[in-house]
């Protein structure tokens, strides 16, 4: 299969290159870009494509790119002077320019492929500007169907940021998705770093189904299925569009499970390795105060068991008096606790804030060493550090110490109230403080055995401090999560977590997480006014906690407030970027909800990107779709829903949603009925 020009004949699958009789040596990256230059020379190929294209996304230096297209002009007669074939467009890229005879067949016999982008971008589930929301998949949705149609491609109309796309052949299809990721790539860089946009590409062989329903068929449904697997950036193809590639396609190609392959064009999916999924393609800028990561203390010495606990009850109450302050941006402790082994510095950079505190625990008897020390990220100094031994005392001192410390390196200046919210501790009993930092340690651990070992620690310090609300709070904690997660009786479990929670608010210096539990329990309740009022209160006392942001959201959303509870969906996040998929879950909702059924979509996708299974995202993507006008798409994600629950029905899910409006959860019905829930048992 030969292309012919001037006086040249290129064999692509002899890789071959003779300009008269005579065969021409061209190295193997010089005869790539050429090939590729010529198979797209219907318009300009920018720098970025090449280098994605050709040499699989790797850093590449700009000589080098010069070298190889000076290599590729010699080989054909050319040169940079004349430019008759190869030319150069300042600040744009290279184009060929020469004329192909149309008895050079570009591509194998043809197949026609479907290629299925989805956009996903972090300004979406962070971002507090709803107009550069808008505008930023705006330009990212111009960028991708621009590469599409100059790569041939017959588009089919559809929302909610998707595109499906139609071409003759396999080949077409994959290099028209480059294209478009490369196009993305170059956006991003001139963006704001909040602003940025991301597709992910499912590639399947087939035809598209067009109807009144929207685009549809086993093509389009097979693609979104790949796409759903697929990393932000990467380009996710079929095993049969695998098939129909050359032999010398110039991607990197590798085996994912039986029937499909990912090509990696230079991605995140090829250079993010051992990255918790959330934070793959995550774009976070600095916050406007000041921010930081307590990471998990390291533990030295030979006594680890006492140690462990100890640092993790260090740590606890330094993130507890730090996530009452108004003026600091604290990530959450549970995405610094996935970070646990990670430096400072990397977890800083891939979580988006400033500063990051790490230290060392040694615990012997009756006395502790620890080193702590502050760094700044951006500057590349240590702000703060400091040694500590001394005799273990019952005061707090050490943890008020540190954190006097950190918020006097932050130059931190307390608003009013919080001096005294912040300093003053409630649990003095040593040994009641021990099995405290014990269950802290077993709670981290997130698991059926875990959360009940840590629930017997609580309840020992009930016992020895009971006018604490440090047991009762975290008692609450235990049991709303054995609820949620299915690990003891779902009601049972709830109603006594609200009695835990209720005795603990009651409590003077209540930290305010049993008031996010006790928000949610009486929502649950349909005591909508006490479930608004005590959740408010949880965020008026932990203004910069992710799980309070959260919960409140949660209770907007049903309360009927979800323009009010996507602003605090989208602060959970950013406060825990390596994220809960429930956070996620409700910011999905509430789009929904307030009218913005395309942000719902692309957000419950990101819940099924983290979670695949998710039931319940898929439910709130399909009524979004049907919102959306695309009904073939969402009769796909609800028969997904049903095949993965089989006991769901409308009736099922309804009697779940504490709606305090019947008429909002009447219109969600209406959805799922149309997108095809089953009715009932």
């Amino acid at each position: 299969m030969n292309y012919y020009f001037h006086d040249c004949v290129l064999d692509f699958e002899c890789r071959e290159l003779r300009r008269g009789e005579t065969l021409v040596s061209v190295e193997p990256q010089a005869f790539d870009l050429l090939l590729y230059l010529i198979r797209n020379r219907a318009r300009v190929v920018s720098k970025d494509e090449l280098i994605s294209s050709v040499w699989g996304g790797r850093i590449v230096s700009d000589s080098a790119l010069t070298t190889r297209i000076n290599a590729a002009r010699a080989a054909i007669g050319d040169s940079g002077k004349t430019q008759s074939l190869i030319r150069t467009f300042p600040r744009k890229g290279f184009r060929f320019v020469g004329e192909v005879r149309d008895d050079a067949p570009i591509l194998r016999e043809a197949a026609p492929v479907v290629v299925r982008a989805e956009a996903r971008a972090s300004c979406v589930l962070m971002g507090e500007d709803e107009g550069a929301i808008g505008d930023a998949l705006r330009r990212g949705r111009e960028a991708v169907t621009e590469r599409l149609s100059q790569g041939g491609a017959t588009l089919h109309p559809t929302p909610a940021h998707t595109m499906i796309a139609s071409f003759v052949d396999a080949a077409q299809g994959v290099l028209a998705a480059a294209a478009a990721r490369a196009a993305l790539a170059e956006m991003n860089r001139a963006l704001p770093v909040e602003s940025r946009v991301h597709y992910r590409f499912g590639i399947a062989l087939g035809e598209v189904g067009n109807g009144s329903e929207g685009p549809g068929g086993a093509a389009v449904e097979q693609a979104a299925a790949l796409g759903l697997a697929a990393h932000p950036d990467a380009i996710r193809i079929s095993e049969p569009v695998q098939a129909q590639l050359p032999a010398d396609f110039g991607f990197a190609t590798a085996r994912a499970g039986s029937h499909e392959y990912e090509l990696d064009v230079g991605g995140q999916s090829g250079s993010a390795t051992g990255l918790p999924v959330q934070l793959l393609a995550a774009d976070l800028s600095l916050p406007d105060r000041p921010s930081i990561v307590l990471l998990p203390f390291n533990v030295v010495g030979d006594e680890r068991e006492q140690s462990e606990a100890l640092a993790e009850g260090l740590r606890l109450d330094i993130q507890n008096a730090l996530i009452k302050m108004s003026s600091v941006f604290l990530l959450a402790a549970g995405s610094a606790n996935a970070m646990r082994g990670w430096s400072g510095a990397e977890a800083a950079a891939r979580t988006g804030v400033r500063y990051a505190l790490e230290g060392t625990v040694q615990q012997s008897t009756g006395e502790v060493r620890v080193n702590a020390q502050l760094i700044d990220t951006v500057g590349g100094t240590v702000s703060w550090s400091e040694q500590y031994s001394r005799p273990l005392d019952h005061n707090f001192a050490l943890q008020d110490e540190i954190t006097e410390c950190i918020v006097t390196a932050l130059d931190i200046k307390l608003a009013s109230g919080e001096q005294a919210r912040i300093w003053h501790k409630c649990l003095n009993d040593p040994q009641a403080r021990e099995c405290f930092y014990r269950g802290v340690q077993a709670f981290i651990r997130m698991n059926r055995e875990s959360i009940a070992s840590a629930r017997v620690f609580f309840e020992r310090v009930v016992e020895l401090a009971p006018d604490s609300p440090y047991g009762p709070t975290w008692i609450a904690l235990c049991l709303w999560f054995e609820s949620a997660r299915g690990w003891a009786d779902p009601v049972e479990a709830r109603e006594q977590a609200g009695v835990w929670a209720e005795r603990a608010v009651a409590m003077d210096d209540a930290d305010g997480q049993a008031h996010t539990v006790l928000g949610n329990v009486r929502l649950l309740q349909r005591r909508f006014d006490e479930a608004l009022a005590v959740a408010r209160e949880a965020l008026e006392i932990r203004p910069g906690c992710a799980n309070a942001n959260g919960f409140l959201a949660n209770v907007l959303l049903y309360c009927g407030e979800p323009q009010q509870a996507i602003r605090h969906a989208r602060r959970a996040i950013r406060f825990m970027p390596i994220y809960p998929p429930w956070f996620v879950e409700i910011l999905a909702a509430a789009y929904r909800d307030a009218g913005m059924p395309d942000l719902g979509a692309i957000t419950a996708r990101e819940v099924l990107r983290v979670m695949p299974a998710a039931t319940e995202a898929r439910l709130v993507l399909a009524s979004a779709l049907v919102r959306c006008g695309w009904l073939a798409d969402a009769r796909r994600v609800a028969g997904e829903a049903n095949e993965l629950d089989a006991k769901l029905t409308l009736e099922r899910w309804a009697s779940s949603q504490p709606y305090r409006d019947r008429n909002a959860c009447d219109a969600i019905m209406s959805d799922l009925r149309r997108a095809g829930i089953r009715p009932s048992g």
